[in-house]
């Protein structure tokens, strides 16, 4: 079940990412009247993410001993697709390729797990919402907001959530490394050879996973007030304008 609830938050980032992606270039666009400026707004809304997303597939790549080649931090478009930056990175095997793919996703988690839970005690909110403590809850939502820098960190998490997700190229090689691994999934439940895992070390990766779970949908919450907050602006804008941004 916690497994679970951590894939259906990714899933629902993933999906909010892409509608926050497209309005605020929409909102650029009623600003500026440019699809231009609606992509340089994109970018530098998501500037930190950026960054993060492009030099960890560069890390990646060299801890990998994969050779690279430009990295580039400006947005530019490819085809229909906006691309806010890449790094050259030299095809390889599946796995090493799937790996560099993955990178962005990793070190988004990484920083949203020090933000959430060592700043905004993600963890302390999580199980307070899990007793149904919702006084508790609101009190420590306010003190979260007193933090030092809070609305920095805010934005951090708003940054890094909404640029942390692999695109298209970097889910190239998934799906045969995905296979591998299923086949091996499957021998392995099929012969038996599941290994016995230490109950201290299985409670270890139930409360990792517990934590996790509770910095994303920390950061879930933000993002949908982030969103409702584009949204109101968008509709404000378009009045003003006297039209409306067609998303295709």
């Amino acid at each position: 079940m916690l497994l679970l609830s951590f894939v259906l938050l990714v899933i629902l980032l993933y999906w909010l990412q892409r509608w926050i992606g497209r309005h605020v270039q929409g909102i650029g666009v009623l600003l500026f009247n440019s699809s231009n400026a609606g992509m340089a707004l994109l970018w530098f809304v998501l500037l930190p993410g950026v960054v993060l997303h492009e030099l960890s597939h560069w890390l990646m790549a060299k801890m990998l001993g994969v050779a690279t080649g430009r990295l580039r931090l400006t947005p530019t478009v490819q085809g229909k697709q906006v691309v806010l930056g890449s790094v050259e990175v030299q095809r390889t095997d599946p796995l090493r390729d799937s790996l560099v793919g993955l990178a962005p996703f990793l070190a988004g988690t990484l920083a949203l797990l020090a933000i959430g839970h060592g700043v905004f005690d993600a963890t302390s909110l999580g199980l307070a919402w899990q007793r149904g403590d919702w006084g508790q809850m609101a009190a420590q939502l306010g003190d979260a907001f007193r933090v030092d820098d809070a609305w920095l960190w805010l934005y951090l998490l708003v940054a890094v959530s909404n640029a942390m997700m692999p695109s298209p190229s970097d889910r190239e090689s998934w799906r045969l490394v995905l296979i591998y691994l299923a086949i091996v999934a499957g021998l392995m439940l099929l012969f038996g050879w599941l290994p016995s895992l230490p109950a201290s070390l299985v409670d270890a990766l139930a409360n990792g996973l517990r934590t996790l779970t509770y910095v994303f949908a920390l950061v879930l919450l933000i993002d949908l007030v982030f969103a409702a907050g584009l949204g109101l602006l968008e509709l404000l804008l378009s009045a003003l304008r006297g039209g409306k941004v067609a998303y295709k």
